[in-house]
Order: structure tokens, then sequence, then C-alpha cells
């Protein structure tokens, strides 16, 4: 028996409820994580690192002239909307969101004798795979609250 690998056509993305499949030619999303490494006086090795932000970008692509999105990504005046989410199932059943996204660059791409291609970058605030949610650490660890006396 041989076994299938999920590919760019087994994956639906679902951009709101105007839009609940999108069929992608390519999706790509990474993960940024900023660490500064902190150095004691004196010290070549760092003693300690910090954890300075987390943020996932992404850049997916459709055939077609898909404006139809834009109405999803943008208001009126081409201003980004925020989307409650981008939701992506995979060939498992498996899902993996990407919430409050913001759209940060829209390309569109025609070529002779060729499909036409519409691509869309952007950022998200948190992610969540199988409906278990990102969350702030410092709210996770139960940090005390700063008093004044």
């Amino acid at each position: 028996m041989v076994s299938r690998k999920e590919s760019a056509a087994d994956i639906t993305v679902s951009v709101g409820e105007d839009h609940p499949e999108v069929v992608v030619e390519s999706l790509s999303v990474t993960k940024n994580v900023d660490i500064e490494t902190i150095y004691g006086s004196g010290k070549t090795l760092p003693e300690g690192y910090a954890i300075n932000q987390v943020s996932y970008e992404g850049s997916m692509s459709c055939k077609g002239n898909r404006q139809d999105l834009d109405s999803a990504f943008f208001d009126s005046n081409g201003i980004p909307q925020v989307l409650g989410s981008i939701t992506i199932t995979h060939l498992d059943g498996g899902e993996t969101a990407f919430y409050d996204i913001l759209v940060t660059s829209e390309g569109y791409e025609v070529n002779s004798g060729e499909t036409v291609e519409t691509s869309y970058e952007f950022i998200a605030m948190s992610k969540s795979i199988g409906g278990e949610k990102d969350s702030d650490p410092s709210k996770a660890t139960g940090d005390a609250e700063e008093t004044t006396e």
C-alpha cells in the first residue's frame, strides 16, 4: 500500500463566513521568535535569554483573479480588515488555525499563455493546533500584579 503525502491540493483554507473554503495553489507560514541573549559583566557566554516577541507571517497564492477575496481582506478604502481566522484543514482532518489576521500585501501575476495567480501576504497574532490556542505566557504563569503602596 502506498502512503499518500499531504499536498497543497489536499489543504483547504477558510477565510471567514463569506469564503468558507478557498482553494490555494501554495501556502507558507513562518513562526518567528525574537530572542535576545543576556550577558553579565565581563562574560563572553550568555547567562540567560529574553523572548521579546513571537510572530506568525504567511503567504498564500490562489489560481485566478481572486478579486472576490478583496471584500474579506480589505474595507472599501483598501485598508486591511482584521480577519477572525484562517483555518487550514489537513488531509488527516486535523486543523491549524491562525487568528486576528491582517493582510499586508496583495499581488497579481499574469503571464502569456499561463494562468492568472493572485497572492497575499499576512500576519497573524496567534495560532492553534487542534483547538488549543496560543496564550501569552505572562498571563499563564500567574505573575503577581503590581501594587502601589
